[in-house]
């Protein structure tokens, strides 16, 4: 099995709206949502093998939390133009050169995570239950597919796995705290 995660950036500083897009850089809001999804990662001791992040300042801050947490410590990290600028082609193809890795995640925008699982789930029936969540800042998506190569990873052998929503982790945790 393969597994293909999709990572939201975090939460952006409102107090840089003016400058531009690729130079927005992530709240303490974002810092700490990341933080909880990086703790829950860790507690179902799920981690990665490979890393691509968008070039944007608020998905390297996202990496730069998730490695802080030890949630990627051992991944190889790519900055890639492609998941910024929403290139599923390129991307893809360079999914296909990866087989060393088993475990990806992929840190970058909306609406490049909703086209993306778009690609890999729309086609399959069983997996319309992921058409429900919002993707938040810091939420994660992750997809398996039922396959040894990433060249050969499709809509037909992909499986919605798990979807983590910061926001409910933190209802979660104040909800035990009562």
């Amino acid at each position: 099995m393969l597994s293909l995660s999709f990572m939201r950036h975090a939460n952006t500083d409102l107090a840089y709206c003016n400058v531009d897009d690729i130079t927005r850089p992530i709240s303490r809001n974002g810092q700490k949502k990341t933080r909880i999804v990086c703790k829950h990662l860790k507690t179902k001791q799920i981690k990665f093998d490979l890393i691509f992040c968008s070039p944007s300042l608020r998905t390297k801050e996202t990496l730069k939390c998730m490695l802080e947490n030890n949630q990627c410590k051992r991944a190889k990290i790519i900055e890639d133009f492609d998941i910024y600028n929403g290139s599923e082609e390129n991307f893809l193809l360079k999914l296909s050169n990866t087989e060393d890795f088993k475990n990806l995640l992929v840190i970058t925008h909306e609406p490049q995570i909703e086209s993306f699982v778009n690609y890999f789930l729309a086609e399959n029936q069983n997996n319309e239950k992921f058409t429900n969540y919002n993707f938040v800042p810091s939420s994660l998506i992750t997809i398996e597919f039922k396959s040894k190569s990433w060249k050969s990873i499709s809509g037909s052998n992909a499986i919605f796995k798990r979807f983590i929503d910061p926001n409910t982790l933190i209802k979660k945790k104040n909800k035990n705290l009562f």
